[in-house]
């Protein structure tokens, strides 16, 4: 290509003389003898374009090799094999599926790779996978689920300008503006309203409490605490038990003595419940709750930690119980108007697991779409902060399949729509069923 050049500059130089005006004394035969070199000029040039065009085209085409072929890391932190894996597993499968379909929709110009850390619920298996994430360049992490582990990684997803988005984490106390974590499901003090307004529905007026020690159940405890008393109702010490907890003899025996107490008073026994904050140890509870007269005839109500938990299924002896105690559990709920958005999703997400998907685990699919439209304004790894703003910025105008996903100050979901779930017989199996709502404050029964 230079020696073309080159050749084509000399000649041009060479031959400056033909380039001067001819006048009209300029014999003819001067005239025919600047054919051959204008021809062969002419010819040069449109070699020297030819090889222009071909090259920049190569070019062009090279680089839309990778733009198509460019992956974007995606840190993941779920529990598989810990409590909770109902949500893990669920989550696991949303963003495969949700990756599988931006990638077609882009034609294959932006593709997902999905780096999974099994965090077993447990805080410092969280901090030391993103740590490790960290590593491998990674500044974008969907979860972890539960407020504990959030609370763990926040110092250092804010030190090293990590975006996490959890699609569990409730706690009213990590409601932070400005912070690097952001969470697409509404916080505790909208749950406790919502369980709240279901119990005072039922005719409940007192309630012991059972919970687990973390920080996401600490705060729905201490919610449905303020909620419950701000409307006259009477709350006991209740009880609250270590993460670490299998035998839970101590527990019951404190929960069935305060409810005993309370009768003796002359608070009438079905005005008492349980209000049981707690994740797939609710098994071992329920498991052992046979044993105490005190808690077989009192209602109980449970936390979003639980609601269609496999593992309560599973195990015969407590999803017995849970039938027994009535147990509704509020979660964040799906909208009943998009019912044709997010239904073929969560029938796609169980057909991969064998669990029914909540909107917990759908409103991880919308996270990586909106990942996605922040991405196509700035990236993460060249200016954080702008990556940041886009995506505040197209969270609060996206509506995906669990509905708008605008986030309030503190950068949690504004949208606080609640579903119950109880298990109940069908046929001779248990399951979990859908037996209300609450949204905007309405209080539905099915």
């Amino acid at each position: 290509m230079e020696s073309v050049l080159r050749a084509h500059t000399s000649l041009g130089v060479a031959n400056s003389r033909y380039n001067r005006p001819r006048s009209f004394l300029t014999p003819r035969r001067e005239a025919w003898d600047d054919r051959p070199i204008m021809k062969i000029r002419a010819i040069l040039r449109l070699i020297a374009c030819g090889l222009v065009i071909a090259l920049a085209g190569s070019a062009t085409e090279v680089q839309a090799a990778k733009r198509s072929k460019r992956t974007v890391k995606i840190g993941v932190l779920v529990s598989l094999t810990g409590s909770w894996s109902t949500l893990g597993k669920n989550t696991v499968a949303a963003l495969q599926i949700a990756a599988d379909q931006i990638q077609t929709a882009t034609n294959g110009r932006r593709r997902f790779r999905l780096l999974v850390r099994d965090t077993q619920l447990d805080p410092s298996q969280a901090l030391e996978a993103i740590r490790e994430l960290d590593r491998r360049g990674v500044k974008i992490v969907i979860g972890p689920q539960s407020s504990s582990e959030v609370a763990m990684i926040k110092p250092y997803a804010d030190a090293h300008s990590i975006l996490v988005i959890s699609q569990g984490s409730t706690a009213s106390s990590l409601a932070i503006p400005g912070d690097n974590i952001f969470r697409f499901c509404p916080n505790d003090t909208r749950e406790a309203e919502a369980i709240v307004a279901l119990m005072r529905h039922d005719g409940i007026r007192a309630i012991v409490p059972l919970w687990r020690n973390d920080a996401g159940n600490n705060g729905l405890h201490d919610s449905v605490q303020i909620r419950f008393q701000a409307l006259g109702g009477r709350v006991t010490p209740g009880f609250r038990y270590e993460p670490t907890t299998s035998d839970f003899s101590a527990a019951e025996t404190s929960v069935a003595s305060q409810i005993t107490s309370l009768i003796a008073g002359g608070t009438n026994p079905s005005s008492i419940a349980v209000y049981l904050a707690a994740f797939d140890e609710v098994v071992g509870v329920f498991r052992l709750a046979w044993n105490y007269p005190a808690l077989l005839n009192t209602a109980w109500y449970g936390s979003d930690g639980v609601a269609l938990s496999a593992a309560l299924l599973a195990d015969p002896v407590a999803s017995a119980f849970a039938i027994h105690s009535g147990y509704p559990n509020p979660i964040f709920g799906l909208p009943d108007a998009l019912r044709n958005r997010w239904q073929p999703v969560a029938d796609a997400i169980e057909a991969r697991t064998g669990i029914t998907a909540d909107a917990f685990a759908l409103s991880a699919y919308d996270a990586l779409f909106v990942v996605q439209l922040a991405l196509v304004h700035a990236k993460p790894q060249k200016n954080f902060d702008n990556f940041k703003a886009a995506f505040v910025d197209e969270a609060d105008h996206y509506n995906g399949v669990t509905g708008s996903t605008a986030l309030d100050a503190a950068g949690d979901r504004q949208n606080g729509d609640f579903d119950f779930w109880a298990v109940r017989l069908r046929g001779a199996t248990a399951t979990w069923v859908r037996i209300g709502s609450y949204n905007n404050g309405v209080l539905t029964l099915l």
